[in-house]
């Protein structure tokens, strides 16, 4: 079942942090889509819940640079 994974990432700040988002993400198994608002610093993770979680995900946030509060 797909599921929508929504954060506000207040170190967004640049298209070079989208492009490393998308890239980290679309790779990773059960991601389907990655939308990001830099102007709202909004990043949504559409997912396969049978495949990835959120704790999954905030993690790879983290890992990626971007630590979620």
């Amino acid at each position: 079942m797909a599921k929508t994974f929504v954060l506000n990432l207040e170190n967004l700040e640049t298209p070079a942090d989208v492009k490393r988002i998308e890239s980290h993400f679309l790779d990773r198994p059960g991601v389907e889509k990655v939308d990001i608002e830099l102007g709202l610093k909004i990043v949504s993770l559409h997912y396969n819940e049978d495949v990835g979680s959120p704790h999954k995900l905030l993690e790879a946030f983290t890992n990626l640079g971007y630590p979620v509060k």
